[in-house]
């Protein structure tokens, strides 16, 4: 029996702080029923600064709760972790990207702490970008995504569905400035990205908007097209969960309307919503730039809901012997493709039954543990009956 911190950062959902999304319950009932003991960080109880290495109130309580639980291996997701967690261990620290690189906290630990840091990715390919960060090869672990998520045979209630947070919020001061006097500029450009599959951002950017600096968050928000693609489908009979489309500067009144905002965040909501629905939808983010794909696809394939995704090379890589999962480059390909398997119920059943193949080979979490047992040297497949512990500030 490992005991395992899993450290993460979340917003909070709901009126309990124990609420976490799917793949962080997934991942930490797996652990469990693989007999370890896990305690379960949300950085967000205990700092409201996403970057922060340390926490101005609780340091105290932190260390002594974790020097209590003694870890036999912290895993850090984005390398969330505060400083004072690496200075009272001594155990090896297992940092997994949720988000690329950019997106990483702490980061001043990585170079402090590296004899002591793993990194595990989920994305073949991105061993350069780690490299650069002083993780040698031998301390760099590809593993597919995974997910608990099952097939249920249930009513299906729902055309088309999609779980997922609304990324673009505001539009930052710098775009907003550039579009006064720029706008013909940006619309070529976002038709050549839609119309050529291009996901070279700073090339489109410098063919186009030549005069234009942009941060990687601008990046993200030029190329955000979450919002486009769930309004194309808007007539077919779209089920909208997930946070924050309540809120933003686009009006966008009928999306708002298509949104429910009972809360979809568990394992089993995310399970029933995808087994009531012919069609999942997969909308990635723009640091994906058509390569990677978010966690959310693998829950969709262990379903009977049809996946349908933007495009992703190594998805289609990692798929192409069981299935060819139908994906799109545009918000209008993704109606043309919802439009399509709607009408095809035996095509989305073929679809459906190769997914759920792939994912019962190479989408199960023992695997995953049974190549990080030898990466981290411990043990993670056990026999005992293991547990879950959410660590939370002390009350005021």
């Amino acid at each position: 029996m490992a005991r395992i911190l899993v450290s993460f950062w979340q917003p909070l959902i709901g009126d309990s702080s124990d609420n976490i999304i799917c793949y962080y319950e997934s991942f930490a009932e797996e652990l469990k029923k693989f007999g370890n003991e896990v305690l379960i960080l949300n950085r967000i109880l205990f700092t409201d600064a996403y970057f922060r290495s340390y926490t101005k109130e609780h340091e105290d309580f932190l260390v002594e709760e974790v020097r209590k639980f003694n870890p036999d291996l912290i895993i850090a997701f984005n390398n969330q972790i505060f400083e004072c967690i690496l200075e009272n261990t001594n155990c090896p620290v297992g940092l997994f990207d949720a988000d690329s690189s950019y997106l990483f906290s702490s980061k001043d630990c990585i170079s402090k702490y590296i004899e002591r840091y793993f990194m595990v990715t989920h994305y073949e390919n991105w061993e350069n970008v780690y490299g650069e960060m002083g993780f040698s090869l031998e301390k760099i672990c590809t593993i597919k995504i995974a997910t608990s998520c099952r097939r249920e045979e249930k009513e299906k209630n729902k055309n088309i569905s999609f779980i997922g947070t609304k990324f673009l919020q505001t539009v930052s001061e710098n775009i907003r400035n550039y579009l006064t006097e720029n706008k013909p500029n940006i619309y070529k450009m976002l038709k050549k990205h839609w119309s050529s599959g291009s996901y070279d951002y700073e090339e489109l950017l410098k063919e186009f908007c030549p005069d234009l600096t942009c941060t990687k968050h601008d990046i993200a928000q030029i190329f955000d097209w979450r919002n486009y693609v769930l309004s194309s489908l808007l007539d077919l009979g779209l089920n909208l969960y997930g946070v924050g489309w309540r809120d933003g500067e686009d009006n966008n009144i009928a999306l708002m309307s298509a949104y429910d905002s009972t809360p979809k965040f568990s394992l089993k909501h995310n399970q029933d919503v995808y087994n009531e629905s012919k069609i999942c939808l997969s909308i990635s983010h723009p640091q994906t730039r058509g390569y990677a794909f978010p966690w959310r696809v693998y829950d969709i394939m262990a379903t009977s809901g049809m996946l349908i995704s933007s495009y992703s090379s190594l998805l289609k890589e990692q798929t192409k012997d069981f299935v060819d999962i139908p994906m799109y480059n545009s918000p209008y390909d993704a109606r043309d493709l919802c439009k399509k398997y709607l009408k095809e119920a035996n095509m989305r059943e073929d679809v459906v039954c190769a997914c759920n193949d792939f994912i019962e080979k190479h989408g199960r979490w023992e695997s995953n543990f049974r190549e990080l047992e030898t990466f981290f040297r411990v043990k993670l497949i056990n026999t005992k009956a293991g547990s879950i512990k959410f660590l939370k500030p002390p009350l005021q």
